[in-house]
């Protein structure tokens, strides 16, 4: 029977209409399951559920309610998805463009603005100013050399030698991923390797997928659920005892993220000569000062306050800007921020390298497909996805922009603090409006 939206604002109230379900009834009550109405519905639920919300706690959120991403699709089989659980509008974060910036790399070999989504000021000017030294110093050269996402589900051996004996099978069978891959349904998802590893009776499984454009965790997690199926089905007495073991590592830092690689690994470099650096940033700015303040800073330093791969400048400040501003999973900051800034001083100059192993990213997926974040990735040429799971020009050409940001601001931060106090007066200048 259908109803207004008053009617259903009044059965959610009431706690007749879950929260759950409240997309799906706007959408069949009120729209008729018009599927040109699928955003219309969302929209009203959102609304519906926000003022309630003001409802119970008497606070106006106007803002929030009048504010909103349209990221609600319909499946094949009908079913509303309406983005994320319980939307009530969205948030709005300013958003900024640094460069152009010249990037001389496998995926891209041309200049490209970097939009940045942040609340911090100077953030963009400092991404603007090493973007400023590195195209005078003819670009940025940069090199993916690694593309493949990790999901690692444990089981659990009877004992330890019946654990040991399986991962001696798993190691030497010369046909384990070929028997293994037609468990993986998804076009889009491919299994490349397996490494296990035992603790006692626990044998964790560390499996590694391509997944084309996409980041691929919701593949990869289906795809090493079904292979941990067919694989306990001729285990006689083992268990599973979690699909993620820990060992992925998935939003965490992790040491084994750096070493064998997840998501995209990506190497950058540019030569920058004395008398570049003393134009761009301050005179008495030079490869040894830069080298110095980098290797006490992101090294030193570092070391001594236990650091786990974080032996850079300020990465996390350039990647949760544009992850922000590309719409992707912001969760992936912490591990895709993992970064390593090397500065070697030369004969008349500074070789400026970066490396950032663990970078998790997509052109497809997720917040990628809407909004602001869709038009971003149409700015920097990476909206889009390929037709396989080896055509991912797109994200692969995004691992390189990315990189390049943080290189720009690592390189702009390094050269600002071996300078002096100039990164703190402009700081206080860019952010408070004040003189030091």
């Amino acid at each position: 029977m259908a109803r207004t939206f008053e009617e259903i604002q009044n059965a959610f109230i009431a706690g007749e209409v879950k929260t759950q379900h409240l997309e799906t009834v706007v959408f069949t009550d009120v729209y008729a399951s018009d599927p040109a109405k699928v955003v219309d519905a969302c929209d009203a639920a959102a609304r519906i559920r926000c003022a309630n919300l003001e409802r119970q706690t008497g606070v106006s959120l106007s803002k929030i309610k009048e504010s909103r991403i349209d990221n609600s699709t319909r499946t094949p089989d009908g079913r509303i998805l309406a983005g994320i659980e319980g939307k009530i509008g969205a948030c709005l974060v300013p958003m900024g463009v640094a460069g152009p910036i010249r990037i001389n790399g496998q995926y891209v070999q041309d200049e490209v603005y970097i939009p940045l989504a942040t609340n911090e000021a100077a953030l963009v000017a400092g991404v603007q100013r090493g973007a400023k030294a590195i195209n005078l110093a003819g670009g940025l050269t940069t090199l993916v050399h690694y593309d493949g996402m990790s999901r690692a589900p444990m089981i659990e051996a009877p004992d330890i030698n019946e654990a040991r004996r399986f991962i001696d099978e798993m190691q030497t069978d010369p046909n384990l991923i070929s028997r293994l891959r037609p468990f993986v349904y998804d076009p889009f998802v491919r299994l490349e390797r397996i490494d296990p590893y035992q603790l006692g009776t626990k044998v964790f499984l560390r499996m590694t997928f391509k997944t084309g454009d996409a980041m691929g965790m919701n593949g990869v997690t289906k795809a090493s659920a079904d292979i941990a199926r067919a694989l306990l089905q001729e285990l006689p007495g083992w268990k599973l005892v979690t699909i993620s073991s820990n060992l992925c590592t998935d939003k965490k830092n992790a040491h084994i993220n750096v070493l064998n690689g997840r998501g995209k690994s990506v190497q950058t470099e540019v030569f920058l000569s004395d008398e570049l650096l003393a134009k761009v940033f301050k005179p008495g700015v030079n490869g040894q000062s830069v080298q110095r303040t980098v290797f006490h800073k992101c090294y030193l330093g570092s070391c001594l306050s236990g650091t786990i791969s974080g032996f850079n400048v300020n990465a996390a400040n350039a990647i949760a800007a544009f992850f922000a501003a590309t719409g992707q999973d912001l969760a992936h900051i912490v591990s895709s921020s993992s970064c390593f800034v090397q500065a070697d001083a030369t004969d008349g100059g500074v070789h400026f390298m970066v490396s950032l192993p663990c970078m998790e990213l997509a052109t497809i997926g997720g917040g990628t497909l809407f909004g602001t974040a869709r038009e971003a990735l149409d700015l920097i040429g990476c909206a889009g996805f390929g037709k396989s799971v080896d055509d991912n020009n797109h994200v692969m050409r995004l691992a390189e922009i990315a990189a390049a940001c943080v290189t720009a601001l690592d390189l702009n931060t390094a050269c600002a603090q071996a300078a002096g106090y100039e990164m703190a007066d402009s700081h206080v200048r860019l952010a408070r409006g004040e003189e030091k």
